[in-house]
């Protein structure tokens, strides 16, 4: 099977994100299931290759034609805009923040030219990219927009168990009015057909509860019989092994025990601080409906160790195997 190529984009060049993205690619391994290269800054990437001890060899290109896709060679490709000449290692910068947006875009762009099959970002630093002028709310916002996407969402790994929250990056207080049957069982169908794309058969969904205790038979509020039960009987009649609404308290220990393939949570926080307690570094947060499949970490910038070669790279490890395997998948 031809390997998929790969463009990772260097996130936030004040934080974590370049040495990531050389600790990765300094690993044979990656190169037997992709073929990888760089969106960033050359100079960046031979700073970072220094700082954490690798011996590789950094070239600039201008095409994705010109990479050679080598292990121990670092192809780089810099978008127009980019230019970064001082890396101020921890520093909230707007700078960064469009450097990265640019790297972002640059990567889809190559997408829409059929040059590149995969995206990975290493981490941006979203109060960075925001005081950059861009008014999205998160990364995944401004890809829907820049590819004109209307179907995004993001999914998450636990271990081996999937996420997705049915809600995502908005007030707490809008959470429940957010809740409907039409919008859950949109989350459960998007759940299963992701499950079957990485070619499990009848994957076990479970559907967390919005109220403490599922909410008690209505006593502790009426999502769960209303809206959230009618889901999942409908996603039933469509042949979809789910279950649910199981209290948020308990479902996880239950899909981490491997009762479930996948969960379905109503609010950002019910998957992301289980998924970060049981996978800590090695998370994964994929953001689905754009125009190839796009792996990032389940961590930020981490401006307090950027620049000190400390950074666990297993979480974008991980975004790369998993972005390359959906890119294999493609089509089938």
């Amino acid at each position: 099977m031809k390997k998929p190529i790969i463009a990772i984009t260097m996130g936030d060049a004040s934080g974590i994100g370049p040495e990531l993205t050389v600790k990765i690619l300094s690993t044979r391994e990656v190169y037997g299931y992709c073929n990888p290269f760089v969106i960033g800054d050359s100079n960046v990437m031979e700073v970072v290759s220094k700082l954490v001890g690798k011996d590789l060899h950094v070239k600039a290109i201008s095409d994705v034609s010109e990479a050679e896709f080598l292990f121990s060679h670092l192809d780089v490709l810099c978008p127009d805009g980019v230019d970064i000449a001082e890396i101020r290692w921890g520093k909230l910068d707007p700078a960064m923040g469009e450097a990265a947006a640019l790297c972002l875009k640059k990567a889809f762009q190559l997408v829409s030219e059929e040059k590149v099959d995969g995206v990975v970002s290493a981490p941006l630093n979203k109060e960075a990219f925001h005081r950059a002028g861009y008014n999205y709310v998160d990364e995944l916002e401004y890809l829907t927009g820049i590819t004109n996407s209307p179907n995004t969402f993001t999914m998450g790994l636990v271990g081996s168990v999937w996420t997705v929250p049915v809600t995502f990056h908005v007030p707490f207080r809008k959470i429940a009015d957010m809740i409907k049957k039409d919008r859950v069982l949109r989350y459960i169908r998007l759940m299963d057909e992701m499950l079957k794309k990485i070619r499990l058969k009848e994957p076990n969904i479970a559907v967390a509860a919005l109220n403490v205790h599922a909410g008690e038979g209505g006593l502790f509020g009426r999502e769960e019989i209303d809206e959230i039960k009618p889901a999942i009987e409908e996603a039933q009649k469509l042949n979809i092994k789910t279950q649910g609404p199981f209290p948020a308290d308990t479902i996880f220990v239950r899909a981490t025990d491997g009762e479930f393939d996948g969960v379905v949570c109503m609010y950002h926080d019910q998957a992301n601080i289980a998924r970060k307690l049981y996978a800590k570094r090695k998370g994964v947060t994929l953001f689905m409906g754009l125009p190839a499949p796009c792996g990032t970490t389940a961590h930020g910038t981490a401006f307090d160790i950027a620049g000190k070669g400390i950074a666990n790279p297993s979480s974008l490890q991980s975004a790369l195997k998993y972005t390359a395997m959906l890119c294999s998948q493609k089509g089938n």
